[in-house]
């Protein structure tokens, strides 16, 4: 679960809403360098997944990633967002075009996995596409987050996420139930300011999170039902079924995803490396490697391989496919051309264009 090339360096020159602040314009290589991390997480995620429930070690990799991939990454979009308001006027070209690039993603998807073409089916925002559509609406939402102020708009933005508990949308209509469960993230991110990420990783304090998150971390790789009482509602597809112990599950979950992200900030290098290249290029790779993954489970007998069941073996197999598909989706071809739907103007009139600050 999605923070991206989408978030484009172009948004990254603003700070905080609230702060007049504005953070330099020069791309920031710790940022990036999470996001690197981050859709690296994305892809083994990914890949792993028609195989995950019968690879015991996969099964691990895959419950410790949900934790906090998503929400990172979430938090990472609405800290670049803040060029989506800016002096009175939203950014509508880029609410357009990450409606527009999710449709599409949403179309191949179903083509590649000989999905019945049905409105009904085509309205199911179940894998990655949901990502951008929440896009999309997130970005919609900052003059009204802007208006409230971080208290307010922190306290509706969790109180939207914890009241789509209580209605089933597990259908993955619209993306609606991921869009209300993820928005705290993208609202914390909105809000927080650019430069303070380094700030943040800077603080002492951050190693206790490192050490917490190794003990997360253990409890599942020592026992695989660690997780199960609360692991339903960390991407919130699931609606409350017993309120008061799944509405603990979302605390737990939000809290867990909290510790591991400031673990993941503080580990992460402030230097450019490889690492860099790849978060500039999140969008490419975001896209491209599910199309991937989708011809391999629908159009290849890939994933029926028994050694992909072997915990040694099997899973060295899908990380090493992970590796590659992460390379060859880096290619920059692919970001530059997705890169330009995401950047078109739809509109000629209204909106300026955001400043090219970070290419």
């Amino acid at each position: 679960m999605t923070a991206t090339e989408i978030e484009t360096a172009r948004d990254r020159r603003g700070a905080a809403p609230a702060d007049t602040h504005r953070a330099p314009r020069e791309r920031i290589a710790l940022i990036d360098n999470i996001k690197g991390i981050l859709i690296i997480l994305v892809v083994i995620g990914h890949v792993a997944h028609p195989v995950h429930n019968t690879n015991p070690a996969l099964s691990c990799i895959f419950d410790i990633i949900y934790l906090f991939h998503m929400p990172l990454f979430v938090f990472l979009s609405g800290l670049l967002a803040k060029g989506a308001w800016r002096d009175g006027r939203l950014n509508v070209d880029r609410i357009c075009s990450f409606a527009l690039l999710g449709a599409a993603y949403q179309l191949a998807l179903m083509i590649i996995n000989h999905a019945r073409m049905t409105l009904e089916r085509f309205c199911r925002f179940t894998s990655a596409p949901w990502y951008l559509v929440a896009m999309a609406v997130w970005y919609a939402l900052t003059p009204l987050l802007a208006r409230l102020g971080w208290k307010a708009g922190m306290a509706c933005a969790l109180a939207l996420s914890f009241a789509g508990g209580l209605v089933d949308l597990s259908d993955g209509f619209l993306a609606v139930s991921r869009t209300l469960a993820f928005l705290p993230w993208f609202a914390a991110g909105y809000y927080f300011p650019v430069h303070g990420i380094r700030e943040l990783k800077g603080r002492r304090g951050l190693w206790a999170a490192v050490g917490i998150a190794l003990a997360i971390a253990l409890a599942r790789i020592v026992d695989e039902h660690a997780y199960d009482w609360f692991f339903q509602q960390v991407y919130g597809d699931n609606p409350f079924r017993a309120i008061p112990l799944d509405a603990a599950g979302r605390l737990v979950a939000i809290a867990i995803a909290v510790v591991l992200s400031l673990a993941a900030i503080k580990l992460a290098p402030s230097t450019r490396s490889w690492l860099t290249v790849l978060g500039e290029r999140t969008l490419g790779i975001y896209v491209v490697h599910r199309l991937i993954r989708s011809w391999l489970t629908f159009r290849t007998g890939f994933y029926d391989a028994p050694v992909l069941l072997d915990p040694v073996a099997g899973t060295l197999i899908i990380l090493a496919l992970s590796a590659a598909v992460c390379a060859v989706c880096a290619l920059p071809v692919f970001t530059a051309l997705l890169d330009r739907v995401v950047r078109h103007r739809w509109f000629r009139r209204g909106e300026r264009p955001p400043s090219a600050s970070q290419r």
